[in-house]
């Protein structure tokens, strides 16, 4: 896996943009604070499919929001903070760029477009505008199928960094039986020599799939056999990081926004 430090456009574009001693509720005159610049993201990436359904209108405002709030971010170092570990709900995935987005698949591959898809986003946070912390269902998306109905309940990150574990959730309804796909891997924290002094970047391994249909399972599934025998992997680094708010940047060219399930 290459692990050099990729540049992102056009925040300077993914590098960590500090701000001394500011707190993340102060703002320069005529900006607004990082609270109000993360309820606009919030805002902004509401009722998006995960995603999925936004106009090239729509990607742009979302890209430019969230690079003002990556230009906002006051943690060093936040691949070390003790806050990048925890429960996390996924809440939006996309491309910095439209040519990221057309490569992405390409690059990844079977295996790590569809771990991609499965851990894209969820609308079910209790941030989002609206949000009901008690509402299993994410911005009420129903998938029809010949089969019945596929209810998205959410998509999930859960971060043990101690531990160097990560695991990558999928949970929906089919036929109103409870499935889930869970993807387990391992992490580790990139040296910051590797990333300009600053650690800042999470590799992955993916190891297996475990899935859950109803009362059948689970299924375990290896993918050590992928990628030549060392299973997928990538890295992310995080580009915004407080008690609340994740963004990270990954090195096929997705960005995703993430909030801490309470």
């Amino acid at each position: 896996m290459n692990l050099s430090r990729t540049r992102y456009s056009p925040v300077s574009r993914g590098l960590l943009v500090h701000c001394g001693d500011r707190s993340p509720s102060q703002a320069k005159a005529g900006q607004p604070s990082a609270t109000a610049q993360k309820q606009a993201v919030l805002r902004l990436v509401a009722n998006t499919d995960r995603g999925k359904n936004v106009t090239p209108e729509q990607s742009a405002a979302i890209m430019g929001a969230i690079e003002q709030l990556e230009e906002m971010n006051t943690m060093r170092d936040p691949a070390a903070s003790p806050l990048i570990s925890g429960r996390w709900s996924l809440l939006y995935t996309g491309s910095a760029t439209a040519e990221a987005a057309q490569d992405r698949k390409q690059k990844e591959g079977l295996i790590g477009s569809t771990v991609t898809d499965l851990t894209g986003s969820s609308g079910s946070s209790p941030l989002l505008p609206g949000g009901d912390p008690t509402r299993r269902k994410p911005l009420g998306r129903q998938v029809t199928t010949q089969s019945g109905f596929v209810n998205n309940r959410g998509n999930f990150q859960n971060i043990m960094a101690e531990e160097g574990r990560v695991e990558n959730i999928a949970e929906f309804d089919v036929l109103g039986a409870a499935c889930e796909i869970k993807i387990l891997g391992s992490c580790l924290q990139v040296p910051a020599e590797e990333t300009e002094g600053e650690a800042r970047r999470i590799a992955v391994t993916f190891e297996s799939v475990n899935v859950t249909l109803g009362p059948l399972g689970p299924l375990s599934i290896p993918l050590g056999w992928a990628n030549g025998g060392k299973g997928p992997q990538g890295w992310v680094e995080t580009t915004f990081l407080d008690d609340e708010l994740r963004i990270g940047r990954g090195d096929k060219g997705s960005i995703f926004v993430a909030a801490r399930r309470k």
